[in-house]
């Protein structure tokens, strides 16, 4: 097997970040996967946005854990983005599940663990069992012990610890975590030396973001296990010839 390409956020250089529209350009560009971000709101939705308001990304204001679905369901996701995707509305997890199902891999992302969202772990893995999608999903945050809850209550399902440093210098926390992978920081891969440390040690290697030619070129051919980029149409020209 070849590297697995996913868009970051779906589509994130190309349209609206965590939006169908996106995900929908991460199909059609032949990407392997999504990463998506997950957020619960005050009446415990799964939102898929990255940030934990909606000031950024929407036409509103606010934190995601004090709004109810209803709210961020009146919210344009688009229109800041551009005119033409006015009206994109922000998704559920269920949603995204239910629109693409196995047709997609999905990194999905635990934002905010503890600070916010004491449950969300359960809650997300809940999702996943109730699509059948366990063996297309990997749990992935920076957050050391959400990973640790999520292995805690699933031990089958693919984990992943995200990192911005040496990806040799987490091996040990990552085996502690019984994670799958390391998603790293590209700048801060230098050689294969780097895959091969972590393959030796029974652990996938991941990049993001990874958005230009000459760094897809290198990393495809350097068998890093997967790359996550912005612009899925480079990343689906340059991996997959």
């Amino acid at each position: 097997m070849g590297t697995l390409l996913f868009g970051h956020r779906g589509a994130r250089g190309l349209a609206p970040e965590n939006t169908l529209p996106a995900f929908d350009l991460a199909l059609k560009y032949k990407m392997d996967g999504v990463e998506l971000d997950i957020h619960e709101s005050a009446d415990g939705a799964l939102i898929v946005m990255h940030d934990e308001s909606v000031d950024r990304t929407t036409n509103g204001k606010g934190y995601i854990k004090e709004m109810n679905l209803n709210q961020i369901k009146s919210l344009d996701a688009g229109i800041k983005f551009s005119p033409k995707y006015a009206g994109t509305k922000v998704p559920t997890l269920p949603e995204v599940f239910d629109r693409y199902r196995d047709k997609l891999l999905y990194k999905v992302e635990i934002k905010h663990s503890y600070e916010y969202y004491p449950n969300i772990e359960e809650k997300v893995l809940e999702v996943v069992e109730n699509f059948r999608l366990k063996k297309n999903v990997q749990i992935i945050s920076f957050d050391f012990d959400s990973l640790k809850k999520v292995r805690e209550l699933d031990k089958e399902i693919e984990v992943g610890l995200i990192i911005e440093g040496r990806p040799r210098w987490f091996i040990d926390i990552a085996k502690k975590l019984e994670a799958n992978w390391i998603q790293a920081y590209q700048g801060l891969v230098y050689s294969k030396d780097d895959v091969i440390e972590l393959h030796k040690n029974g652990i996938n290697l991941g990049l993001w973001t990874v958005n230009e030619i000459k760094d897809i070129r290198r990393f495809c051919e350097m068998g890093v296990d997967d790359l996550t980029g912005d612009y899925p149409d480079r990343l689906s020209n340059e991996c997959k010839k």
